[in-house]
């Protein structure tokens, strides 16, 4: 399994977690920029690299930005963006991104296993973007799938279908991961045919 570096930058640090998954806020890319930090995608997988050197893996299903506390709520002030760095900067440090993912798999010397991992993350252990080649191993034989229907914020079909594309995306296209992956879907689904073609609709790129 391609270990990722140390000296990769984090997206996110874990503020909550349980054996299932995590909520962590997002960090800006750069400190001296008054800016929202940038959001992960629907559906991306993500790392949590722990401190015994275990990889966690996840799946991104919620994204939401709001005040840090309840008394300074955001209210409408009619400016762009590009107004509101300009005239209004401060307005964006008052604003935190979390990302909520659920917990599909961990690496372990060499080895990506498809199952919850033995611990969760640890509270402010960093959160990075996994990469092709672990998103590879960890989408080998679609398992990771039923996990993902264990999810009650979202509907779990367009989570399913939003992480295909995304690991389609994050290995270049790959046409016969797309093949593989509605093979996988007809035998998790081969008792509800309609759903099984609602479903390979979306995964469409």
């Amino acid at each position: 399994m391609p270990h990722m570096s140390t000296a990769a930058i984090p997206i996110a640090e874990v503020t909550a977690s349980s054996i299932t998954g995590f909520i962590a806020e997002c960090l800006p890319e750069k400190k001296d920029i008054a800016d929202l930090a940038p959001k992960p995608r629907f559906g991306s997988f993500l790392k949590v690299i722990t401190q015994d050197n275990r990889s966690l893996f996840a799946v991104a299903y919620n994204v939401k930005t709001g005040p840090h506390d309840n008394i300074h709520k955001p209210a409408a002030l009619g400016m762009t963006r590009e107004e509101l760095r300009l005239q209004q900067p401060h307005i964006f440090s008052l604003l935190r991104t979390e990302v909520e993912a659920i917990l599909v798999g961990h690496g372990f010397r060499d080895q990506i296993y498809q199952h919850l991992p033995p611990q969760p993350p640890d509270v402010h252990d960093f959160v990075y973007p996994a990469t092709s080649e672990e998103i590879r191993a960890l989408t080998r034989d679609f398992e990771f799938l039923r996990l993902l229907t264990y999810v009650k914020e979202v509907p779990s079909d367009e989570l399913m279908a939003a992480t295909i594309r995304e690991a389609h995306q994050a290995l270049g296209s790959d046409d016969d991961f797309l093949i593989a992956a509605g093979r996988a879907l007809s035998t998790m689904m081969r008792a509800d045919y309609d759903r099984l073609l609602t479903v390979l609709r979306k995964i469409k790129p």
